[in-house]
């Protein structure tokens, strides 16, 4: 008796893992290729995250969760969800209760869409983190520095008057 209640438990225990990963196989889906993202598709899915709250925002619908941006896009939820705290820590996004269901959160722009630029985000993207080394970007290294440092300005300018709205 005993023998058979420990077989009908695995049995159980078995399907129910069986049922979970069915269910859920989409958030696992290109899970262990999150790792090893590059830079510029990082850049990209935040580009594309921004750009879809900040449309969201001016249109009026619902707010999105991580969940929603995930499953319409088709981004891995880990990726989604290490973007949007990203985004969080540069202070373009605010985490908020959704009205619909209290445990879900949404994200809403924490500054004026219409100020909200491509060229805004790439920077601060770039630039969030700390610089404080000993390497003498003054004296040594300042040919290096100033370059890298142009080039970005260039850019952060170019990209600047491109609203994320309308993307």
């Amino acid at each position: 008796l005993l023998l058979w209640l420990h077989v009908s438990w695995i049995i159980c225990l078995f399907g129910v893992e069986l049922t979970y990963a069915e269910q859920n196989i989409q958030n696992f889906s290109f899970d262990k290729d999150t790792h090893n993202i590059s830079r510029r598709y990082r850049d990209f899915v935040a580009l594309l995250i921004m750009s879809l709250i900040a449309k969201r925002f001016v249109n009026g619908g619902n707010l999105y969760t991580a969940q929603m941006i995930s499953h319409e896009h088709r981004i891995p939820l880990r990726l989604t969800k290490q973007i949007l705290y990203q985004l969080q820590e540069i202070n373009l996004l605010r985490e908020v209760l959704d009205d619909r269901k209290s445990e879900d959160t949404a994200f809403l722009p924490t500054i004026d869409i219409n100020q909200l630029n491509v060229g805004l985000l790439l920077e601060r993207l770039d630039t969030y983190g700390s610089e404080d080394f000993k390497i003498d970007t003054e004296k040594s290294f300042h040919g290096q520095w100033q370059l890298l440092y142009d080039s970005r300005e260039r850019y952060y300018k170019e990209a600047g008057n491109i609203l994320l709205k309308d993307l």
